[in-house]
């Protein structure tokens, strides 16, 4: 907020829409910079790292020098062989990062004044509202178990060798 916002005047500051405005798309997307780049930087070193390690993995198997040595050419090797085969591991973290991000947007909501489950998260804990805390958990539960189907799916799609009965 202090780069971006106060020292650049570049960014708005927080909420959804600028007051006094339409909220046109154009202005919610100028809100939403911020918010999403919080989320991203903290999932993004970790994700970095792990495709770096799996490319890294799969660049010292056999199938990817005979590849090479029967004349294909290196971007279709990389794009078609060793990043398919990456893939798994990807998708995993990927998984699991997915509750980190309903977590931290919780803390995001907040700091950004965004109306959403964060704030009424934190309304709900002021208030001792009971019942909206326990929907918000079972709402987060359930997100994270879809995300670990939806996980479970791209494995057979990354993977054809995966079947599911």
């Amino acid at each position: 907020i202090y780069i971006f916002s106060i020292s650049f005047n570049i960014l708005p500051t927080g909420g959804m829409n600028t007051l006094g405005s339409d909220g046109g798309f154009i202005d919610t997307l100028k809100h939403l910079i911020l918010p999403a780049l919080v989320l991203a930087t903290g999932i993004c070193g970790n994700m970095v790292r792990y495709v770096r390690s799996s490319m890294l993995e799969v660049f010292g198997q056999d199938y990817l020098r005979t590849a090479r040595a029967k004349g294909l050419k290196e971007v279709f090797v990389v794009n078609k062989h060793a990043f398919r085969n990456a893939l798994l591991p990807i998708i995993t973290v990927i998984g699991m990062d997915i509750s980190l991000l309903i977590g931290g947007a919780v803390v995001t909501e907040q700091i950004f004044q965004w109306p959403g489950l964060g704030q009424l998260t934190i309304q709900s804990i002021g208030s001792r509202d009971y019942p909206t805390l326990m929907a918000i958990n079972v709402l987060a539960a359930l997100s994270v178990l879809f995300s670990n189907l939806i996980a479970d799916i791209l494995y057979s799609v990354a993977d054809p060798r995966i079947k599911y009965n």
